[in-house]
């Protein structure tokens, strides 16, 4: 009788604190709506959900990872609809932060294999963030804070990455799974394309092309550059590129027959994509991608058709004027043009460059290019078009920064074709590390003519990609042993 009574009181008291828990809510709501407007109590009132959702990220630092992916893909297209609180890059160096503090709490509790971090990309990395924070010592540094505001997407960022990617993609199934995700993103880029093409612009769309000054680059006389929800056309058809060359090679390797069929079906969107996007720079990540590709392959027949589809794609575009009243190929054309206005202006602004940095061995300082005044002898060179994520490492950096970062890109590679020829037993595996490889060979190529790597979501994509790469004799490990078991 007593523990009856017992009970009895405590789930009264239980009832009575949801009670008064569920009254002081409804104040405060009313209060912030009140006070605040509306907007502030919706948020008020989703603060429960949002601390549950925030606590089962910190809990789940994957899903705190996948999260970030998704946000990095999407950010730019969200932000013109919808003003965030704080710039993009505070906000997705927050969720960044976010992780790390959830895989250092998951630490405490499990096991992080800390130990896959140190792979040869993040070697490699270190020596270029090392070289990065001497730049502090460069006299025509300006100021640290132009320094900390460009060095992030510089070397920062990729470095975060590296060590995320490394310690929260430990199985075979999370590269599965990511590849699945990334295609529906592509497909939903793809598809906001289309509809830009077919149905026109929304409100917000022509309110950046003709008030945010996009139309200068996007409404031009070759015709209309179409962009999703990219920042820009040259974003948007690189990446789309990107797309195309890791899921046309992956469908090749990949052993699920729908999952085959599914790829060849992103890999399409993805190459439509990147032809309306009328981006000529985006053409590399093809052309350069699938001939690193055969380099790769270890089939001979599949290597030979390659050969000769990415010949026959050259002499069209190069040698004839087949298709010329498309003005889509017409663009796609002139990417082969020497003579072509758009890359002559580039190649004068590189000379502009030049002069001033003949004698800056060690760059103008990272962050150049932040000087208002029109009398500053430097303000000249300050807003010459860079054009390119190359020609902007070498302004910054100095033409030495320029030869280490090459170089060290290119071990990278190198080192990442040697693990996948030599060090890789699965085929499936190896046709995805391939494709991966591949796909970031090609966008290396792009960055020479677009400032794609300092954007989003190419910035993490070409290093989450390189990084799986390096991750590859984990994988192979886990499925040798799958295979012994069954």
């Amino acid at each position: 009788m007593r523990l009856l009574l017992e009970y009895i009181t405590k789930v009264t008291m239980s009832k009575i604190f949801i009670h008064i828990g569920l009254l002081a809510f409804i104040v405060i709501f009313y209060k912030a709506t009140m006070q605040r407007g509306c907007n502030f109590g919706y948020i008020v009132a989703a603060s429960p959900l949002i601390s549950i959702g925030l606590f089962f990220l910190l809990k789940n630092p994957l899903w705190s990872y996948t999260f970030f992916f998704v946000n990095n893909y999407i950010i730019m297209g969200i932000t013109r609809y919808i003003s965030l609180p704080v710039p993009i890059s505070v906000f997705m160096d927050s969720i960044m932060l976010f992780i790390f503090v959830g895989l250092l709490l998951k630490t405490n509790l499990i096991a992080v294999d800390w130990k896959r971090t140190l792979n040869p990309l993040t070697y490699i990395i270190l020596i270029w963030l090392i070289y990065c924070l001497l730049e502090l010592l460069n006299p025509k540094l300006s100021s640290f804070t132009d320094w900390y505001t460009k060095v992030r997407s510089i070397v920062f960022y990729p470095t975060a990455i590296i060590i995320l990617t490394s310690t929260l993609l430990t199985k075979y199934k999370h590269i599965k799974n990511l590849l699945l995700l990334w295609s529906i993103l592509i497909l939903l880029a793809a598809f906001k394309g289309y509809w830009q093409k077919n149905h026109g612009f929304d409100t917000a769309e022509l309110t950046w092309l003709y008030v945010g000054g996009g139309a200068r680059t996007h409404l031009i006389s070759t015709g209309i550059r179409y962009f999703s929800f990219f920042s820009d056309a040259g974003n948007y058809g690189s990446n789309m590129g990107f797309s195309l060359v890791i899921f046309s090679i992956a469908a090749f390797y990949i052993k699920n027959k729908w999952l085959k069929f599914y790829f060849i079906i992103v890999a399409i969107a993805g190459g439509y994509s990147m032809i309306i996007s009328g981006t000529r720079g985006a053409l590399a990540v093809p052309f350069v991608g699938y001939a690193f590709f055969v380099l790769l392959s270890k089939n001979k027949k599949f290597a030979l058709s390659s050969i000769l589809l990415l010949i026959t794609a050259f002499c069209f575009l190069n040698f004839t004027t087949i298709g010329n009243n498309n003005s889509l190929i017409r663009r796609m054309r002139s990417a082969f043009d020497t003579n072509d206005p758009s890359l002559n202006v580039r190649l004068e602004n590189q000379k502009v460059l030049k002069e001033y940095l003949k004698d800056l061995p060690f760059g103008a300082g990272i962050g150049f290019g932040n000087i208002p005044d029109l009398k500053n002898p430097d303000y000249k060179f300050s807003v010459t078009p860079r054009d390119s994520w190359f020609v902007n490492i070498w302004v910054q950096t100095g033409i030495i920064g320029l030869l280490l970062y090459i170089m060290l890109l290119f071990m990278g590679i190198i080192l990442g074709a040697y693990i996948i020829l030599f060090k890789i037993k699965n085929k499936e595996l190896s046709g995805i590390l391939s494709a991966l490889l591949a796909g970031t060979f090609g966008m290396t190529a792009s960055a020479y003519g677009n400032e794609i790597l300092g954007q989003y979501p190419n910035c993490y994509l070409y290093f989450i990609c390189f990084t799986i790469v390096f991750l590859g004799k984990y994988y192979d490990k886990e499925l040798e042993e799958h295979e012994q078991l069954t």
